[in-house]
């Protein structure tokens, strides 16, 4: 450096020493503000001083598009403040933005947070539902602002069995509250959709409860079925009973059987059933709740029919004839059926007309449908479908509530007809989830024109359990529409709660359409306790 740009350089040092009474290298900067809060597009003003008396330029860093800065650069001085107008522009309505700005000198430099908010709105989470498992009696349901004001809250419930604390208050900005809601189980599981109303802000919600209505079953499941005429669940079980569950009052009660059962049908009036065992048939009155007569027969049932005058039907594990007899007698005489004989194994159901009975042949390639006549007391072997090998019948049939249809365990659909030309005529096939799947059981319900099933896995191609939902599907026109996933089985443990898939085998629809009733077990549990009949509601 030559020696008169070191005389320059002395001299400037000496007179900026002079002027700000200091090293101009510890000069600071002061800003009104550590953060500036926008909310929607408005103005804010940020004052900025400095300690050193000698002017100095200071500029303004502002690379955001929706911050504007007025003035965004000029010169401040000791005791001589200077206003900065900041102004915000924000497009977005519901983002938040952050951003730094920065107002320096030479020497000194000062960052500013910038928080820009949304004009004025409302933001919330509010949980979507509160499930209580069974033996579950409390929960908690969670409240939580992600706005920009303060937001009000109130809660009502729909009924008085379902209690709650707090019941309102306030919530600032990113607060968030745990609202403990306690219900009476044994009378809230009486009460239609119980739910607690949730008012934020003049906007009310509606949180439903989801109570676990599974009603566990205090021994294992066979066979089962429904009477819609009175709104009875039968099942049998291997501890040689038959169950009766009443699921208006959630009350079980069983009769005691001589011997273990293989199968179970009710009337059609719903007031009788009749117990298929190996060798022996009893017959039940479901209203006394009582045995009226045991009958010895000369097979093991491997499916039965009873007609509304006591007369049953008995389809052989192994054999080719159909059992027929008066169970309304001891000691009935036994008929075989007329006509062509029936391969073994076939399941079988009565047709909602009461004259006729359809069966579904097991272990046949093409499998196939039939028809016998029993009018007169004993079956008459009328004929078989049309049909061999153009559609999949699977093995079991249903019918729908009218009987003017029947479905097959394959999905396909036929007409039934009193005539044999129109009789067991393709229909429709109904489309089912996932590869290699079949109906394990099926229920249709005239009312809301609805299919209910639930579905299996081939064993064949894998080892995945059922899968654990209740299909419903249109019934006039077979479209799928919905899947109700049945609930799982909670389980308490010395470490908390161990959760089991629920595996749904049966499904009967309440003839009034509100109520599916869905019979469950606990897949790979090994409870003592693990089959249950559970409620969806379908109000």
């Amino acid at each position: 450096m030559s020696k008169l740009k070191n005389l320059f350089f002395f001299v400037a040092s000496t007179l900026l020493l002079a002027s700000c009474g200091k090293d101009p290298m510890e000069s600071k900067l002061t800003v009104s503000a550590d953060t500036l809060v926008f909310k929607g597009n408005q103005s804010l003003i940020l004052t900025v001083t400095t300690d050193c008396a000698e002017a100095r330029h200071f500029v303004v860093n502002r690379p955001y598009e929706w911050i504007n800065v007025y003035p965004s650069e000029g010169t401040i001085v000791a005791g001589e403040p200077v206003e900065i107008t900041v102004t915000s522009y924000l497009d977005d309505p519901m983002n938040i933005i952050e951003d730094d700005l920065y107002v320096s000198t030479i020497y000194d430099s000062k960052k500013v947070k910038l928080v820009g908010l949304p004009e004025d709105y409302t933001d919330y989470f509010l949980s979507e539902n509160l499930f209580f498992p069974e033996n579950v009696n409390d929960a908690i349901m969670r409240i939580s602002n992600y706005g920009n004001t303060t937001l009000e809250y109130s809660i009502a419930a729909s009924s008085s069995f379902i209690s709650f604390s707090p019941t309102s208050g306030q919530l600032a900005m990113m607060q968030s509250t745990n609202i403990n809601v306690i219900i009476d189980r044994e009378h809230l599981l009486t009460v239609s959709h119980p739910a607690l109303y949730v008012t934020i802000d003049g906007t009310t919600d509606t949180v439903p409860l989801v109570l676990e209505k599974k009603y566990m079953l205090p021994n294992d499941v066979v066979d089962a079925e429904y009477a819609k005429a009175t709104n009875l669940l039968v099942y049998v079980s291997t501890d040689s009973k038959l169950n009766i569950y009443h699921p208006d009052t959630r009350v079980l009660s069983s009769v005691a059987l001589s011997f273990a059962p293989t199968c179970v049908s009710i009337s059609l009036d719903g007031t009788k059933a009749v117990v298929g065992h190996d060798a022996h048939v009893t017959y039940v009155d479901l209203l006394t709740e009582s045995v009226l007569t045991e009958n010895t027969i000369s097979c093991e049932a491997s499916d039965i029919v009873l007609a509304n005058n006591g007369w049953t039907y008995v389809f052989p594990s192994y054999g080719m004839r159909i059992l027929c007899l008066d169970m309304n007698q001891q000691n009935a005489l036994i008929n075989e059926h007329t006509g062509y004989s029936i391969y073994y194994n076939t399941k079988a159901k009565i047709h909602p007309s009461g004259k006729y009975i359809y069966g579904a042949d097991n272990g046949l390639s093409p499998s196939d449908i039939e028809k016998y006549d029993i009018q007169n007391g004993t079956a008459h072997y009328l004929y078989d479908s049309p049909y061999h090998g153009d559609y999949g019948m699977g093995g079991d049939l249903w019918f729908e509530e009218s009987g003017e249809r029947l479905f097959t365990r394959a999905g396909t659909v036929f007409k039934t007809s009193e005539t044999q030309s129109s009789d067991m005529i393709y229909n429709g096939k109904i489309t089912l989830e996932g590869s290699y799947r079949s109906i394990l059981w099926l229920d249709q319900l005239d009312l809301k024109h609805e299919l209910y099933l639930v579905l299996r896995s081939s064993s064949w191609y894998n080892d995945d359990p059922n899968p654990p939902y209740v299909y419903v599907y249109n019934s006039n026109n077979l479209v799928y529409k919905t899947k109700l996933k049945v609930e799982d089985y909670s389980v308490a443990t010395d470490d908390g709660n161990v959760i089991y898939s629920a595996i749904p085998y049966f499904v009967f629809a309440h003839s009034n359409g509100n109520e599916l009733y869905v019979i469950t077990k606990a897949d790979g549990s090994g409870m003592v306790r693990e089959w249950a009949i559970q409620t969806i509601d379908l109000r």
